[in-house]
């Protein structure tokens, strides 16, 4: 299953069912499990686990060296991917910066053409990454987020899980659970359209819209908010939206309306 053209490092480990096509470099001890398909042209570089029934797209480079100036060729660092991913062509994944360190994607994640993961990124399962996506260094997308084509996350900023980042958004503070960025460092909405496809149902999607209103329309600040919110009883589906804000390092984006967003009014105030 491997095309004469290919070139394979003896050290790697490739499944017998794995398919690795014209022209692909596998270069290091890297291994790729059971019915991934490595296409033409893409690279793997490095210490680099590929897990089972993944598509290394056309021209992608995984593992290749971070973009970090204090970085040094002779560190061993990692990239650790799950099954059922799709990283189409061009994407670059690279791998973590200090040694021993990893940049992690889940499992049933969606990479469109040209996104890129930063060194030491996290990103969790059934996330989609839109073309030209940027991670910073160790940004953190959790389960189900889906970031537009062309947006921008600074390094370290997190992404909460079912969040929406429209196309062109551009954010260096954190983006809670459940909602909706645009323009930069701007949460405008709710994201129901994503509650109802992740399942939940009408009031979870009601309890989540309470959580979003306590955080952005009660005129509280984000410490009030959630001295609040520890008054009163929520699921354990809307719970992370708490523990989201209590564990911000960065802050969280403020809220702007639709209309001064588009118009490049203002950044979200918090």
């Amino acid at each position: 299953m491997i095309h004469p053209s290919a070139l394979v490092h003896p050290d790697a480990q490739v499944d017998p069912t794995a398919v690795i096509e014209p022209y692909a470099v596998i270069d290091g001890p890297a291994v790729v499990g059971a019915r991934t398909r490595v296409q033409s042209h893409a690279v793997i570089s490095g210490p680099v686990t590929v897990g089972t029934d993944n598509v290394i797209g056309y021209g992608a480079v995984v593992g290749g060296f971070p973009q970090d100036l204090s970085f040094s060729p002779d560190r061993t660092s990692f990239v650790r991917i799950g099954d059922h991913n799709v990283i189409r062509e061009h994407c670059t994944i690279h791998r973590g910066t200090k040694p021993g360190s990893s940049t992690v994607l889940g499992s049933h994640n969606f990479l469109m053409a040209g996104a890129h993961a930063g060194h030491n990124v996290e990103i969790g399962n059934h996330v989609i990454l839109a073309n030209n996506v940027l991670l910073g260094g160790y940004a953190t997308v959790s389960d189900r987020a889906f970031l537009g084509g062309g947006s921008v996350v600074h390094q370290f900023t997190r992404i909460g899980s079912i969040a929406l980042l429209q196309g062109m958004t551009g954010v260096s503070k954190d983006i809670p659970p459940f909602t909706i960025a645009a323009g930069r460092n701007s949460v405008v909405a709710l994201n129901v359209v994503g509650l109802k496809r992740a399942g939940f149902n009408l009031p979870l999607r009601n309890e989540a819209k309470r959580a979003f209103e306590l955080l952005y329309g009660s005129g509280l600040n984000t410490a009030q908010a959630r001295q609040e919110a520890s008054k009163q009883a929520w699921s354990a589906e809307i719970a992370p939206f708490w523990a989201f804000l209590a564990a911000s390092k960065r802050g969280i984006c403020g809220f702007a309306s639709w209309s001064r967003v588009k118009s490049g009014e203002a950044e979200g105030e918090g």
